[in-house]
């Protein structure tokens, strides 16, 4: 049965009208796939040689600077597909309009572009519990020259991409380990952190040394870092120091929150490796994450080892200040605050005399003549500043008030 149905095989071969139409019928299967593939194919190689693409995301600083020049565009004055948002101005904030979702057509400088604008969430574009939307924008020229769109985001990073004079910005991270989009506080003076004489100026110029020092560390082979640790009771202006050094050295703030069950090692390796560019690298209350080397005492995910690694590894950023704080300087392990990691330790304690003295003239200006009267009720106590703060608010209208119920302020801070 074998051999006949291979002589009917080979005689149906042989004939020529049967293998013309198996070959006509091959080339039409064959031919109608390539028609189905040519739309992708012939669009794969106009924008592969014909079209230049960037893409910026709301995570990058020049994502803000960007829709600002959106929002600035003529484009703008005749689109009917909007995005509204609130964005300071001066000291307060006005409602801005810009081309919203989809995708828009216009020309600049005799180019023709595409922009498109969406949303999605979390790095996989899948939508979890806690994960925060980010959007994208993506610019397409009709030019092989890479020069259109660089030459375009030069321009739009310098006149729309300046920091606020007012302003800094705050880095954050992302439940899912990824820098979130920055937001902005408002820029606090050195002054008006009231710490012991001396303490914040030696700290700023350190800093400023560390920061111009880049090729010193270069030339010596040394790793561009500089760690600190700031300790002391609470309420003694920790943050506030940290947020005033930035404020002086027009710094971006990236703070990490250690404590964050979602944060593994291997991200906090990645987090720390791509942190925003001049930042200082904040990790608050060190002291309630990490008490020794048992990875129990941390948060879920992070270990100890894996936080060392991160610090000064191999994958670790350069050229940023990593900023520590804690209220218990005796919890922390040795490993953690070594030189080389914490260079420098500066503890930030209780206000006395001559600073209580410096915050009273803050805070009433016209009755600075009370300041060593207010010195002298509190009987040589130390304060933490925070609770003079929170004093001298209560009495902001009444500064003899202030001094007469200043026996009422306790010596110790509030505890955490």
């Amino acid at each position: 049965m074998l051999e006949a149905l291979s002589q009917a095989v080979a005689a149906q071969l042989n004939n020529q009208v049967f293998t013309g139409g198996l070959a006509l019928g091959a080339f039409g299967v064959v031919g109608a796939a390539i028609l189905r593939l040519l739309p992708s194919l012939l669009r794969f190689i106009v924008e592969a040689w014909f079209i230049t693409t960037v893409t910026v995301d709301s995570r990058s600083p020049l994502f803000e600077a960007l829709v600002a020049w959106f929002a600035a565009h003529p484009y703008n004055a005749r689109c009917r597909r909007l995005t509204a948002a609130r964005v300071p101005q001066g000291d307060a904030e006005v409602l801005r309009l810009s081309p919203g979702q989809g995708s828009h057509f216009l020309r600049e400088g005799g180019v023709l572009l595409w922009i498109e604008r969406s949303v999605g969430v979390g790095k996989e574009g899948m939508v979890s519990a806690g994960r925060q939307p980010v959007e994208t924008i993506t610019m397409r020229a009709l030019s092989r020259d890479r020069a259109v769109l660089t030459n375009l985001l030069l321009t739009v990073d310098r006149q729309f991409g300046g920091r606020d004079s007012d302003c800094i910005a705050v880095h954050m991270v992302e439940s899912y380990g990824e820098w979130s989009g920055r937001t902005t506080i408002r820029r606090r003076p050195l002054s008006s952190v009231f710490l012991a004489d001396g303490v914040g100026e030696a700290l700023l110029e350190d800093a400023r040394t560390f920061l111009a020092s880049e090729a010193w560390y270069r030339t010596r082979g040394i790793p561009w870092r500089r760690g600190y640790l700031l300790y002391g009771p609470p309420g003694t202006g920790k943050t506030s120091l940290i947020r005033a050094l930035a404020s002086e050295l027009d710094l971006d703030l990236s703070i990490v929150n250690l404590a964050s069950d979602r944060l593994d090692d291997q991200q906090l390796c990645a987090l720390l490796g791509t942190a925003p560019a001049r930042s200082v690298l904040l990790f608050e209350d060190i002291d309630a994450v990490f008490r020794d080397r048992d990875a129990e005492t941390a948060g879920r995910g992070i270990t100890f080892s894996g936080l060392l690694n991160a610090i000064d590894g191999v994958m670790s950023q350069e050229g940023h200040l990593l900023v520590m704080t804690t209220n218990h300087l005796d919890r922390l392990d040795p490993a953690l605050i070594r030189p080389g990691r914490i260079d420098r330790r500066q503890e930030i304690g209780l206000a006395e005399g001559g600073q209580i003295a410096r915050m009273f003239r803050a805070f009433y200006p016209d009755r600075r003549d009370l300041a060593e009267a207010f010195v002298a009720a509190l009987d040589g106590r130390a304060l933490a500043p925070a609770a003079l703060q929170g004093h001298f608010l209560q009495y902001r209208s009444d500064p003899e008030g202030a001094v007469r119920t200043a026996g009422t302020l306790g010596a110790q801070p509030p505890q955490p």
